[in-house]
């Protein structure tokens, strides 16, 4: 069945395939090891998983473009269309990816690679084809969007950071000595020090984290994903003792300096 939603407009309306994630199709089996799989999307309005998709590794997305015909023009015999992929997780967070690029005088397929979240439990994907005089059309399962579920990144727990600042951080799972966990920090809570350098990101977050009141350790927390800043959910150890605090610092390149530590008193989790 063709489950594709066709939009010829010459305004944009990309709020029409943005719906919040559905049932989806699953996409097919996973027959292999994390950290090297791919989603297919066929001409015949099927996909399939090979590998699995794990949270915290790659996933290759493969889009055949026969499924978007709507929107391909051309100017002065030169193609002026394009595909674009989306993919969004569990906390709303969205990323964009591109499908197709200029060869000559035509449009070819690429590959997309996304990111997936080590915290994210859930992906879901749809397309949008556009041109040079503002058409847009999707792919998105009629609005539902394409819904995959990840297997665990194999830490124990996710400390998870929203973007609202006066929001206190949520804890998956009891800590353990020996554990691996994942840090989730959303840039918006600490955006103080907000910058872009020739319209690209010219800031981050930096975590820091210490057991037991000792030595203190750094990673970071942010990551630049095209235009924009995005949590990079770092995996830190809790060898030993009885409490992790953690704390983040935010900086730019223009000298800003914020820090997010419950003021002063850093956020303190017990070690099990």
């Amino acid at each position: 069945m063709t489950r594709i939603v066709w939009l010829a407009a010459l305004a944009a309306c990309a709020g029409s395939a943005t719906t919040a994630p559905g049932s989806g199709t699953g996409g097919g089996k996973a027959d292999g090891d994390g950290g090297d799989a791919t989603l297919a999307f066929h001409g015949d309005f099927t996909e399939t998983t090979t590998g699995t998709l794990v949270a915290g590794t790659t996933v290759r997305v493969t889009y055949d473009l026969s499924r978007l015909q709507t929107c391909r023009a051309e100017s002065d015999g030169i193609a002026v269309w394009g595909v674009t992929g989306f993919a969004r997780f569990d906390d709303g967070t969205t990323v964009s990816f591109a499908l197709s690029q200029p060869d000559g005088v035509d449009v070819t397929p690429i590959d997309g690679e996304v990111e997936l979240p080590a915290s994210a439990t859930h992906v879901s994907l749809w397309f949008q084809a556009t041109n040079e005089w503002g058409c847009n059309a999707y792919d998105s399962d009629y609005g539902a969007n394409y819904t995959f579920a990840l297997a665990s990144s194999g830490a124990q727990a996710v400390l998870e950071f929203a973007s609202d600042p006066s929001a206190a951080p949520t804890q998956s799972a009891a800590l353990h000595a020996g554990d691996e966990v994942v840090v989730h920090y959303e840039p918006d809570r600490l955006a103080q020090c907000y910058a872009l350098s020739n319209e690209m990101p010219a800031w981050g977050i930096t975590l820091y984290w210490q057991l037991d009141g000792g030595a203190v350790n750094s990673t970071s927390a942010s990551r630049v994903d095209g235009d924009v800043l995005v949590a990079a959910d770092p995996t830190i150890p809790v060898t030993g003792g009885s409490d992790l605090a953690l704390w983040f610092e935010a900086t730019s390149v223009y000298g800003c300096d914020a820090y997010d530590s419950a003021y002063g008193a850093n956020y303190h989790f017990q070690i099990q």
